[in-house]
């Protein structure tokens, strides 16, 4: 790489987190704000993300339309049925296409949020701060969508019903692996720090992020969220398991999860040694998803391997067999 790629690469790395990220900052500042103005009557909703789709099914309204996710797996099957549109960086949906719609209110996100003035100037009222950024954001995301609708009891239990989800999905958890969650983006790497969707679900799931020394990419938006790091600090960080977010073009992904998976200059880190170097390519790390709490579980239980969580039977049986092992050990070298 030549000097001036070099001394660009960082600044190249801020603009793709910023848009990979979003406005991550302003999003917590407004869900911590008090609730949003609500929408006179709207019924015909365009939601563009999965959490504000399923949140909307789960409330009892059909939405004329959804985004378009990456896996569908992940949507209620109240959705079955409900027309999908493209969405595209950095504003979304085609006007186009959405005016086709006629829709009264769309539920967009900070990744789409670019797009927001233009949909306005069409009369369409547009919420794009509702997608939470934390899993502790996410019943007060709930309640904020169901003001919006007019639908604040069940939304109110939702939110509970989805905040007993999340609990029981974090129950049991004990030892702690490290972990490095980073975004790849094509040839750059760049972690990502604690107020991060991905991150924030590792943390929940049972990890310890390895992250000391890393230095985020600006002091306040997205990128503040975000640290560059070579791969001579991954070595340094030698974290249990590392995890990359791909994120490019759709038609990208599989080539940028491929070119992760068999990556040279991680070889020698505890994680690639042992196997544990996970690119999940469903988009479940990147943003705010239908089901949090499967969203844990689904970590648990396949990059941190704590879940379902140890109850005392299965420690005392899992104890035995140790001491089955070591016995035999024992007995081969005394042989």
């Amino acid at each position: 790489m030549s000097v001036r790629a070099r001394r660009l690469a960082p600044l190249r790395a801020l603009t793709l987190v910023c848009a990979a990220l979003g406005a991550a900052a302003l999003a917590a500042a407004l869900l911590a704000a008090a609730p949003a103005a609500r929408a006179d009557d709207a019924e015909r909703v365009v939601a563009f993300t999965p959490f504000t789709a399923n949140i909307v099914a789960e409330l009892g309204v059909e939405p004329v339309a959804i985004g378009r996710p990456p896996v569908e797996r992940y949507l209620s099957s109240k959705l079955d049925g409900v027309p999908r549109i493209p969405l595209s960086h950095p504003n979304g949906a085609n006007l186009e296409q959405l005016l086709a719609l006629r829709p009264d209110l769309v539920l967009s996100s900070p990744t789409w949020e670019a797009g927001t003035p233009s949909i306005q100037r069409l009369g369409i009222k547009v919420y794009d701060q509702f997608d939470p950024q934390r899993i502790v954001d996410v019943p007060r995301s709930i309640r904020y969508i169901a003001d919006v609708l007019d639908k604040q009891q069940e939304g109110a239990e939702v939110a509970r019903r989805m905040a007993d989800e999340i609990r029981s999905a974090t129950r049991g958890i004990r030892a702690r692996r490290s972990v490095l969650v980073v975004l790849g983006l094509s040839r750059y790497t760049v972690a990502l720090l604690e107020r991060t969707w991905g991150a924030d679900v590792l943390m929940r799931a049972g990890a310890t992020l390895a992250t000391r020394g890393l230095k985020p990419l600006a002091d306040q938006g997205a990128a503040q969220n975000a640290a560059n790091i070579s791969n001579e600090e991954v070595l340094r960080l030698d974290p249990d398991i590392i995890v990359v977010v791909p994120h490019g073009a759709a038609a990208d992904i599989e080539t940028i999860a491929r070119y992760y998976r068999g990556y040279r200059p991680w070889r020698m880190t505890k994680a690639a040694r042992s196997g544990r170097i996970y690119v999940p390519t469903d988009d479940q790390l990147l943003q705010a998803t239908a089901d949090p709490a499967r969203t844990i579980r689904e970590v648990r239980r396949t990059i941190l391997r704590n879940w379902p969580a140890p109850t005392r039977t299965s420690r005392r049986r899992a104890q035995t067999r140790r001491a089955r092992a070591r016995a035999k050990r024992r007995a081969a070298r005394r042989r």
